[in-house]
């Protein structure tokens, strides 16, 4: 009877021992799934916040992006009346050497008028003197 005794024992130890790899293999793969999902959620928390950064990041660039439309419009626009107060500038210098060339050739008319009148003058109290 010892026999069957230590046959009972032996196969007690190797069920044991099957029990515990078993339990030890299902223990890990439990430990896994539990690193896995903290993983996955953590990942997800993380992925929630890039998507967070990204819509502000991305509504601060479509701010600057409007601005910068707006400030180039702008630009363009004071480049257009700066355009046009210049040719009115020289515009108004081309007048104003047109206005004086016309003042001084007046003035040599009026002048030569004046110079005509004195001749006339004179010659009319030459004419009027001998008598």
């Amino acid at each position: 009877m010892n026999k069957p005794k230590e046959k009972l024992f032996i196969i007690f130890i190797i069920v044991t021992l099957i029990v515990s790899v078993v339990y030890l293999y299902l223990n890990h793969l439990q430990e896994n799934h539990k690193s896995a999902l903290w993983s996955g959620e953590r990942c997800s928390s993380e992925l929630k916040s890039v998507k967070y950064q990204l819509n502000v990041v991305t509504d601060y660039k479509n701010r600057l992006d409007k601005l910068l439309t707006e400030t180039q419009k702008t630009h363009e626009a004071d480049k257009a009346r700066f355009k046009d107060v210049m040719e009115n500038c020289i515009a108004m210098k081309q007048q104003s050497s047109i206005c004086q060339s016309q003042f001084e050739d007046l003035q040599s008319e009026c002048k030569k008028v004046k110079e005509d009148y004195d001749k006339l003058i004179k010659e009319s109290e030459k004419i009027k003197s001998p008598r």
